[in-house]
């Protein structure tokens, strides 16, 4: 499979789905990442635009309350939430043709101003984790699909906060259906270098969400975009690059001028 440019929903206002994919497979973006917050409501709307624009849904965000609850809750209930969601989501993820289910194991929403991370908080919950996530695994792999596990940074959760950690629970659940999303922001801010994180977990990295250090469109910050694509193309990646991030002036002049950028710096690194 080539790599993908990918483009997730919600980052600037629209009026219908069938608009947001026209608009989008003209700027030239290859997929859609969609929302998934009552996704399983819009499913024809989903279905019908992306045909339409002939842009596949390659990604499902939850977002907002897409999956309520969590995974690593102390009450049978709000584990019970997660759970019914990432099901439902499961399901339309392979109603979409497979896309994959991007999965945030916990938000620490009380979080402020972390000094350093808890990486204590990781060893403490990796196993319960993992035993919640064991059955979810062999569901996916039944449907087809892949679940892509998404660390943040510290300053965003106490559970989860780096590739290597991600990878390091692929390696353990030994499941093909579950993943690691590798977020460029938040790799900025954990990872001393990004492209040696990525060169060492490749092999679980099949999505990566695409941010500048700012959170906005990649060029409007200071990442430096052609270190991660060469170290990319050195491990003959071939997945999803998917811009989430914030847009900063007029959307029909940045995005595509961000895409454009992307593309030609991804070109140039190639081997």
């Amino acid at each position: 499979m080539a790599t993908i440019f990918a483009f997730q929903e919600g980052l600037f206002p629209y009026q219908t789905e069938d608009a947001l994919y026209a608009q989008l497979r003209g700027w030239g973006f290859d997929a859609v990442e969609v929302w998934g917050e009552k996704l399983d409501e819009r499913m024809d709307r989903v279905k019908s635009a992306s045909h339409a624009a002939g842009l596949p849904v390659c990604g499902i965000c939850p977002g907002g309350a897409g999956i309520r609850g969590s995974l690593l809750s102390g009450d049978p209930e709000a584990r019970g939430l997660a759970i019914g969601d990432i099901r439902t989501l499961l399901q339309c993820a392979a109603e979409l043709g497979g896309a994959s289910l991007n999965l945030v194991p916990e938000f620490g929403a009380d979080k402020f101003m972390a000094l350093h991370p808890d990486l204590n908080d990781y060893q403490n919950r990796r196993q319960r984790f993992l035993d919640q996530l064991g059955p979810l695994a062999i569901e996916a792999e039944k449907l087809g699909v892949t679940i892509i596990l998404e660390p943040l940074n510290r300053y965003e959760a106490f559970f989860l906060i780096t590739v290597d950690q991600a990878a390091n629970l692929c390696r353990t659940l030994a499941s093909p259906a579950v993943r690691v999303l590798a977020d460029l922001f938040h790799m900025n801010i954990e990872d001393a270098d990004m492209p040696g994180a990525l060169a060492r977990g490749i092999r679980f990295i099949p999505y990566i969400h695409l941010a500048d250090s700012n959170r906005l469109l990649p060029g409007h910050g200071h990442t430096d975009f052609r270190a991660v694509f060469q170290a990319l193309q050195k491990a003959e990646f071939s997945g999803v690059l998917s811009m989430e991030c914030g847009i900063p002036g007029d959307p029909e002049k940045t995005i595509p001028a961000s895409l454009q950028l992307m593309r030609k710096l991804y070109a140039d690194t190639g081997y």
